[in-house]
């Protein structure tokens, strides 16, 4: 319900409005002049004002556009005995919400209040929407700092700037990378750094719409388009109007809709389905995939026009085993993201945990990375993370690795490194016993021992074969 502010000379009409409103549950004032609407105004602002066009004391029109500069928020019903076209017209430029003529219907008068309280609710979800929408935009970050991810965020950022359509079309972009490298995230970064940020950002997974649907969802249908269609319906193009389509896993499109998706991209126009009349939109689209596109343009599987005109910008996001030391600053960014959404304390990564975290090839990529350590974060009670509180397949898996692995496994690992992922493989493989240990890497245990102390590795297992320690001090070399 709302309060409502009747401002009319005719005594009558004022307390006929206000028994009607106060009934269906509004809380009603009157007032019967312009000073007195515009103190009463003043005093307690209203949520909808009902003004009469002639008062005694000044043209009620001026009192609306006054009111409309005092309160913004403030819902208008116009209200005069002498109506016209031209009347009403220049009522609503003067800051109205709705014009009823005299004499009054009461049943009309109270539906007219009604329109503004719903009007003005829905104007509120749009405001919280949109603040949502810059708060979630707020939060998009992209971690990292390797020269390839610099290189793709500096050009990002300059398409984000890009907001003009070129040419009437669409603006596209064209983000590869493997399975898990970041690609949605990225989208979200291009579209939060755009005046866009405020706007939708419609995520479409093309693998998760069956192709029989594909055409409605994207485009929208119209009333009895196909036995379902009870009401027309608006397509995700639509949703995205004047924000970002992104449109996730663009090789698996369906063969006749790349051709449909093409006209859209490069007309910025489309027909819903079942429809005759031509819809404008303004959408930046995003396409990603991580299968080859030009191998799938050579097989004939992929359009080789739509291939280009998606390539306009093409991004190309490297795996996580090609991004050097941007794994600590991820580890440490998900370990932290990880402890604020589930409200922990944050741990402490063991030396040894983040030995594991190095030598494991992550194919999963950065998906695999994050989902790794809210896992440990949430099962975690200790206040440290180490290698065993993270799941990772066991660094005994690199000896058992195929060659074809072999290159992946170990990218960007030193010869050191290398022996000691074999030292603490062995180690944990044995228990901690030290000449077990030595044995299976073919080492004197002496010869192990100095490995040990080299690479600061602790190994005092308290085996009972600690008398059987060999002299063998030229192995160790």
């Amino acid at each position: 319900m709302a309060d409502v502010l009747v401002i009319d000379d005719e005594e009558n009409i004022a307390f006929s409005i206000r028994l009607a409103l106060q009934r269906v549950g509004h809380e009603v004032r009157t007032a019967g002049s312009v000073a007195e609407g515009r103190a009463a105004a003043g005093e307690k602002p209203p949520e909808v004002a009902i003004v009469d066009v002639q008062l005694p004391d000044g043209d009620g029109l001026e009192l609306v556009e006054a009111l409309r500069a005092d309160h913004a928020e403030l819902s208008i019903i116009v209200v005069t005995a002498f109506g016209s076209v031209a009347r009403a017209v220049e009522a609503m430029k003067r800051g109205a919400n709705d014009f009823l003529q005299k004499p009054l219907a009461m049943e009309e008068v109270a539906l007219a209040v009604q329109r503004c309280v719903e009007n003005r609710k829905l104007r509120s979800r749009l405001d919280a929407f949109a603040d949502n929408q810059r708060r979630s935009a707020d939060n998009v970050v992209f971690v990292g700092q390797c020269p390839r991810i610099r290189a793709v965020l500096e050009t990002a950022g300059r398409i984000a700037a890009l907001d003009e359509p070129p040419g009437g079309g669409l603006l596209s972009v064209l983000i590869l990378g493997e399975t898990g490298t970041g690609k949605e995230v990225l989208a979200r970064y291009i579209h939060a750094g755009s005046s866009r940020a405020d706007r939708p950002f419609v995520h479409v997974n093309c693998t998760a719409i069956p192709e029989t649907l594909f055409e409605s969802e994207l485009f929208g249908h119209e009333r009895g388009t196909f036995t379902d269609a009870r009401q027309a319906r608006r397509g995700l193009f639509e949703i995205a109007d004047e924000g970002t389509l992104f449109l996730d896993e663009i090789g698996d499109l369906p063969a006749a809709m790349q051709a449909k998706l093409l006209v859209a991209i490069e007309q910025g126009r489309f027909r819903r389905l079942g429809g005759s009349r031509e819809l404008r939109v303004d959408v930046r689209l995003i396409a990603a995939t991580n299968s080859d596109l030009k191998a799938r343009v050579a097989s004939g599987e992929f359009r080789r026009d739509l291939y280009y005109r998606l390539q306009i910008f093409e991004l190309d996001l490297p795996p996580l085993r090609e991004r050097g030391d941007d794994l600590t600053l991820l580890v440490d960014h998900f370990v932290q993201e990880a402890c604020r959404k589930l409200r922990r304390p944050t741990p402490a990564l063991t030396d040894d945990a983040r030995a594991a975290i190095r030598r494991y090839p992550w194919p999963g990529n950065v998906r695999e990375l994050a989902h790794t350590l809210q896992r440990a974060v949430l099962l975690n009670s200790h206040g440290r993370l180490d290698a065993h509180a993270l799941g990772l397949p066991h660094a005994a898996a690199l000896s058992d690795a195929s060659a074809a692995d072999w290159a992946s496994l170990t990218y960007g690992l030193t010869l050191a490194d290398l022996e000691r992922q074999a030292i603490l493989a062995a180690l944990e493989a044995c228990g901690g016993n030290v000449s077990e240990a030595a044995r299976r890497l073919g080492l004197s245990r002496g010869g192990l021992r100095h490995r040990l102390q080299r690479h600061n590795i602790d190994a005092d297992s308290g085996d009972s074969d600690a008398g059987a320690e060999h002299a063998d001090d030229a192995t160790a070399q």
